[in-house]
Formats: structure tokens, C-alpha cells, sequence
């Protein structure tokens, strides 16, 4: 079986983002043995999107008066970069169509050298809530063209990472003999890691990518996305072994199913029509994503390990600093050794 990794979503947006919480969650993350820290990605995000997709923290942390602070992903990683040594830091994912592929490719290549070879970057779309910001219209982006954006903004990426002088001739962008440096330390480049639930994001990592990080999906359902992917991979080529899988999860862990459910459903009620799925009945979170007892988490780990998965994005539900770190120790000492 290959080694099973687990990472933790830091507030870098929600009712607990902070300055301090972010290095405060970063380095517990680090000491208790987590492979990897992650953040997220939005520059435009609304009040409204605020009270009702919560990715980090919880319902119960949401107060009137809170304003709708995002911390920038990558400005947090370069940041985090400095108070953490082992830990790989990531983003799931860049709304890429809303991103210069060039200077990003410059950005990223930067954190590279500055995490000494820790950066993990995901890509992705632009989900349900980056509509819900508005986005897409602040930035002038085409919502019908974000597939294709971000397939030449890939490209375009690579080229930059990987060429001396970079030449691209793209429907959106082109440049000849760009000389862009620092390279990054990882070679050829950062592990690009796809977003997205759909077949269409299974196929875009088979092509292109080197993990794939859904949301939405059972054990079943992964399944069938791992066989889209893998065929896709051999498709183009590609040694399909050498693409991680993961998943991002929302999760509440406690001693007992009943503690861990009073940590989780208010909160993933609240937020059951802001994610690309609509959550008809709590029973499809359920289904999808990691709540419950030691015992519980441990079965519901198990079943996406049976399904292909091997990077765990732990988007814990807590309403306080002191409760993550609380769920975080738990799971480092009753989940974690167990699949390693």
C-alpha cells in the first residue's frame, strides 16, 4: 500500500482567520506529524459567502460583526514558509481563471525556493462559490471559457517552471524567449494538483496533472473517478501510478459519534447549498465526507484508502482554536499511525 498522508486546512479564511491562528495551527500541524499544511483560494469573497461557506472553523465561531477576511493563499504560504520547517504547504486549490499564469508561475516558483522544495499547488475552475462572489465578473473572466483558461494557464506555468527561455503561442497568451527566474526547487516542477469532482477533472489530471483533490465524493463514487483518470493517464502516455490521489474533507472527530455530530451538522447544514453539490439531506454528507467516533473515522478512512486515496485534506469543524487543536491531537493519535 503506498504511504497514506495526512493534511490540515489552516484558517486562512472564516470566523477564526487570523495572523496568529495561521502560524498557531501551522506549527501544532508540523509537531503532531501532518505531511502537509493547506489553504485555500479566493481573492473576491462576500459577507454573504462568509456566513454560509465555511471552510475553515465553524457556524458556531460566525459572529454579526465579522467582516469577510480572506488571508491570499499564496502570501500565507510564503508567510508560513518562515515558521515551519518540515511541513509541505499547499493550495486547493488557485481559481486559475482569475490568475496572470505568468507572474503565478513566478509567485509559486519564489515559495519553491523560499519552502525549500515544500510547495504543493493545486488548480482548479472556480467553484460554486467563486459565482456567488462574483469573481468571475470582477475580474472580467468568461465563466463559459474558466475549462479552457486553465488548461493554457497550466501550460503556460510549465513552460515558465521548466524552460530557460519560455515560449508560448496560446488563444489567450503569447511570449517568446521569456527569461523568468528562480526555477523552482522541485524538478521538473511543484506537483500541480487538479480540483473538481466531476469526470471532466479526472480526465484534466490524467492529461496533465499530478494529484487529483475532489470534495464531493463517496468511496464509490472515487472509484469510478480513479478509473476515469487512470485510463485517461494511458491515454496520453502517462504512468497513472505516479498520480497521487487525495481528497479534501470536511471532518469532526470526538470520542463519541454523538460529540462529533454536534460538532459537524449545524455547521455542514449551513453550508449545504454554497458547494458545488447540493446537499439534499444530511445523509449525503454523510456519505462524503468523515464525521463520527475514533472508531468511525477510522472505518470512513479506511474506505476511501480502499477506493485509491492516499492524501487526506482535513477541513476540520471547530469553534475555537483550542477545539482544532483538540481534534487535530486526536486524529494524530488514533487515525493517523494506523495508516502509516
Amino acid at each position: 500500500m503506498s504511504k497514506i498522508e495526512f493534511g490540515i486546512r489552516v484558517p486562512n479564511s472564516g470566523p477564526l482567520s487570523s495572523v496568529d491562528n495561521l502560524v498557531r495551527t501551522a506549527k501544532s500541524a508540523e509537531a503532531l506529524g501532518y505531511d502537509t499544511v493547506w489553504v485555500h483560494d479566493h481573492i473576491v469573497w462576500s459577507s454573504e459567502m462568509h456566513r454560509h461557506h465555511i471552510s475553515s472553523g465553524s457556524k458556531e465561531a460566525i459572529t454579526d460583526d465579522q467582516t469577510a477576511d480572506f488571508y491570499e493563499s499564496l502570501s500565507v504560504l510564503a508567510f508560513l514558509a518562515a515558521h515551519t520547517e518540515r511541513v509541505k504547504l499547499g493550495v486547493a486549490c488557485i481559481v486559475m481563471p482569475t490568475h496572470n499564469p505568468i507572474y503565478l508561475a513566478k509567485q509559486t516558483a519564489t515559495i519553491d525556493q523560499l519552502t525549500k522544495g515544500r510547495l504543493q499547488v493545486g488548480v482548479g475552475l472556480g467553484s460554486r462559490a467563486t459565482e456567488g462572489s462574483n469573481e468571475f465578473d470582477v475580474f472580467q473572466v468568461p465563466f463559459k471559457r474558466r475549462a479552457s483558461l486553465t488548461d493554457e494557464y497550466i501550460d503556460v506555468m510549465k513552460k515558465i517552471w521548466t524552460e530557460p527561455l519560455a515560449t508560448h503561442e496560446g488563444r489567450t497568451i503569447q511570449f517568446n524567449e521569456a527569461e523568468v527566474f528562480p526555477k523552482p526547487v522541485q524538478r521538473p516542477h511543484p506537483p500541480i494538483w487538479v480540483g473538481g469532482w466531476t469526470d471532466k477533472a479526472a480526465e484534466r489530471t490524467g492529461r496533465i496533472g499530478d494529484g487529483w483533490i475532489p470534495g464531493w465524493l463517496s468511496p464509490e463514487e472515487m472509484v469510478h473517478g480513479v478509473e476515469v483518470l487512470r485510463r485517461t493517464a494511458e491515454e496520453h502516455d502517462r504512468d497513472p501510478d505516479k498520480i497521487q490521489i487525495g481528497v479534501e474533507k470536511l471532518t469532526a472527530i470526538a470520542k463519541t459519534q454523538d460529540e462529533a455530530y454536534r460538532r459537524a451538522l449545524p455547521t455542514v447544514e449551513t453550508s449545504s447549498k454554497t458547494y458545488e453539490r447540493d446537499v439534499d439531506d444530511l445523509e449525503f454528507a454523510k456519505q462524503r465526507h468523515i464525521f463520527g467516533s475514533v472508531d468511525d473515522v477510522r472505518e470512513r478512512v479506511q474506505a476511501f484508502v480502499n477506493s485509491g486515496v492516499t492524501h487526506f485534506e482535513l477541513k476540520l469543524m471547530y469553534g475555537s482554536i483550542d477545539e482544532m487543536d483538540e481534534q487535530m491531537q486526536l486524529w494524530a493519535e488514533t487515525i493517523m499511525p494506523e495508516f502509516r
